[in-house]
């Protein structure tokens, strides 16, 4: 109290606890970083416009409609999938051919009945999981698909638009190897170098990972003499700024994880469960899987394996 003697009334701060909440640390990095996603989306038309002006023949697709007419950004398809089992064990053995099998699995996979090329600008696109699940899907989704599997086994994998003197417009798979790209064209499940004159890929327009999407502004759009270096923006011209194209959205597939314990009781398993917090989920219609595997050792001693899974449809 550092009141004078002739003070006559005296203030105090008090201050009451009422509560506290947490938030994970990955959750105040990504609201601090991540644009508004309306203002994402009229950034991408402006884009598009923009790179039409500079090259109106060349393909560019930055914004799709999913199932239920929810414009997303096209980053937002793609995530690590992890292909059927099968394939992963096959994986443990040759990873090389194991490549070329998904490949051949995904080009298996029937094609929806071909559209109108000039609809770019109005694509509606299924999840991955949907796409399999449905056995069906386009062109761009075939490549999103095996684009997610690559991921999974930690290939640099991109998808590429543009198009074919065979098929028309297309869309491909880019992967960076050691010293050379790759380019995987997911209707045949065949794979070919980027100076291999046999393939029937004609033009390179477009690039989009799960951060970003790339036009290509060189001059030159031939595969053969296409640049693929698309950190290079006299090259490439992105849609999002540095700064931002870091940071990954929330993909629209499906997202889970395991856990793994070792076994005392079973409320022990039930407590691990809901200390993840998947289950407080507030979006509506928000669904979820889960699996349990119990692996036993010698003297009763149990490895529990716990697969948890959860689907929301993210605004």
């Amino acid at each position: 109290d550092h009141c004078l003697k002739s003070c006559s009334v005296h203030s105090y701060i008090r201050k009451n606890w009422l509560g506290s909440i947490v938030f994970p640390f990955s959750a105040l990095l990504q609201q601090s970083e991540f644009l508004d996603q309306a203002e994402v989306l009229q950034r991408a038309q402006i884009f598009k416009k923009n790179c039409k002006a500079i090259f109106p023949n060349r393909r560019i697709i930055t914004t799709v409609f999913n199932d239920e007419g929810i414009q997303f950004l096209v980053t937002r398809y793609i995530k690590a999938l992890n292909p059927p089992q099968q394939l992963l064990d096959m994986f443990l053995h040759n990873s090389n051919a194991t490549l070329d099998l998904i490949a051949r699995f995904v080009s298996l996979i029937p094609f929806m009945p071909n559209t109108p090329d000039e609809n770019d600008g109005s694509d509606i696109w299924m999840t991955s999981e949907r796409c399999i699940s449905l056995a069906i899907g386009n062109k761009e989704e075939h490549a999103i698909l095996l684009c997610n599997f690559f991921l999974y086994f930690g290939k640099k994998a991109l998808v590429l638009l543009g198009t074919s003197g065979l098929e028309g417009h297309v869309a491909y798979v880019l992967t960076q190897e050691t010293n050379e790209y790759l380019l995987w064209n997911p209707s045949t499940g065949q794979c070919y170098k980027q100076f291999d004159p046999f393939c029937p890929l004609k033009s390179v327009d477009c690039l989009f990972d799960d951060r970003n999407v790339w036009f290509n502004i060189q001059q030159s759009n031939t595969p053969m003499a296409v640049f693929f270096d698309y950190s290079k923006e006299s090259f490439w011209k992105p849609l999002l700024p540095k700064n931002v194209q870091g940071t990954k959205v929330q993909s629209i597939q499906v997202t889970g994880f395991p856990i793994q314990m070792p076994y005392t009781d079973v409320q022990s398993v039930i407590d691990a469960v809901y200390q993840t917090g998947i289950n407080s989920a507030e979006f509506p219609q928000t669904e979820f899987a889960l699996a349990v595997y119990i692996h036993p050792y010698p003297n009763n001693i149990l490895s529990v394996w716990v697969y948890l899974a959860s689907l929301v449809q993210y605004q």
